[in-house]
């Protein structure tokens, strides 16, 4: 109980309180319209105040019947929610290298970074079906744009990484957060963090040192070096690639403005249409892959930072699309055989309305994985 006292902002809602918190979230008419886009698309916009409330009382009577937070993922999240998404947006979605994992073992998953809510989503997704450790995950402050997305993100073990901070804020904020993951590891308790703040936008996959150094801040002052660090947290990489990036176009425009313009103001509600556009986007094929735990010996924030790396873009799976784009940019055939001419009029078709000097950005967002591929050879 001190342990959760000491860390209560931030941690991710208990068992004892999920309750109260998915009465809240059923009763919400977001969710009620969710579910009648999701389970009664046939009933319309215009007639289902009618059964709204029906659909509430239906939703109460499940969660009263939720006992624990990992019921809930298992159940609802797993189950409902993310197989439904995966019929709907994708093409199907694969994942290698769970075999190797210990279901006794707690792990610290490091991933690429493409979608704000699916990437650690379907990495628990892949983890409950082998009957693995389900992660807690790492979520920014800045997504959590009202009660309910607050709510949704910690009952789904989400603990809260805060943002905008004055430097000695930042840093204490930090040294907090790194003992939280540290605690929770050596509970037995896996753990998520995407290997950047932010997605990338420019399919740039490099692990920000900065985020190895946070993890660090708890064994600053012991004998506890960065080689120590990587065995004790059992880093696994994980390699997330998209066929289709359903927010392509919006970071191509993103990229552009800030390269000609020097900025990009978000809108108040952008990350929220993010969140929308990734969930409810065509993806096409999406594979996951888990990478071996990581080993050797380190010196820096630096070194773990370029091992993770080097998984990561050996790990990830080059799709048809990247090839295309990489033809495309570099204006030539060298990937020629490794597309047809329907996908490459497919992928053409997808960024024809975008000007040309935004294009090229779109471009270099699918290339760039094909890039960082041939950097390893």
């Amino acid at each position: 109980m001190e342990q959760a006292d000491e860390f209560k902002d931030i941690r991710p809602y208990r068992d004892d309180e999920i309750r109260e918190v998915l009465l809240r979230i059923a009763r919400h008419p977001w969710i009620a319209e969710l579910v009648r886009r999701y389970r009664f698309p046939y009933i319309s916009k215009r007639v289902f105040p009618l059964v709204r409330p029906l659909v509430s009382w239906g939703l109460s009577s499940k969660v009263k019947q939720v006992r624990s937070v990992d019921q809930f993922q298992r159940e609802f999240i797993v189950k409902l929610v993310l197989d439904t998404i995966r019929r709907k947006s994708t093409d199907g979605i694969s994942a290698d290298g769970l075999d190797a994992l210990n279901r006794d073992t707690s792990y610290l998953f490091i991933s690429n970074h493409r979608d704000i809510t699916l990437d650690p989503a379907y990495i628990n997704y892949f983890l409950a079906l082998h009957d693995l450790n389900i992660t807690e995950i790492a979520f920014g402050d800045n997504l959590m744009i009202n009660d309910l997305v607050a709510d949704l993100i910690r009952v789904n073990r989400s603990f809260i990484v805060h943002r905008g901070l004055s430097p000695r804020e930042q840093l204490a904020s930090s040294i907090r957060l790194s003992r939280y993951i540290d605690s929770r590891i050596q509970e037995g308790q896996s753990i998520w963090i995407a290997q950047r703040e932010g997605r990338a936008k420019d399919g740039d996959d490099r692990t920000n040192p900065a985020v190895i150094k946070m993890l660090y801040l708890a064994h600053r002052k012991s004998d506890v070096d960065y080689t120590e660090m990587v065995r004790r947290y059992c880093i696994v990489p994980v390699a997330v690639s998209y066929e289709f990036d359903p927010c392509d176009r919006m970071k191509a425009w993103e990229i552009y403005r800030k390269e000609n313009k020097g900025t990009h103001s978000k809108g108040k509600f952008e990350d929220l249409a993010s969140m929308y556009a990734g969930i409810q986007g065509y993806k096409g094929r999406i594979h996951y892959q888990y990478c071996e735990p990581l080993t050797g010996e380190y010196s820096s924030e630096k070194e773990v930072a370029e091992a993770i790396d080097r998984a990561i873009h050996r790990g990830y799976r080059l799709w048809p699309n990247n090839y295309i784009g990489y033809d495309l940019l570099h204006g030539g055939s060298k990937y020629l055989d490794r597309y047809s001419q329907e996908e490459l009029e497919t992928f053409n078709a997808r960024f024809r309305r975008l000007p040309p000097q935004v294009r090229t950005k779109a471009w270099a967002a699918y290339a760039k994985p094909v890039e960082n591929r041939e950097a390893l050879d």
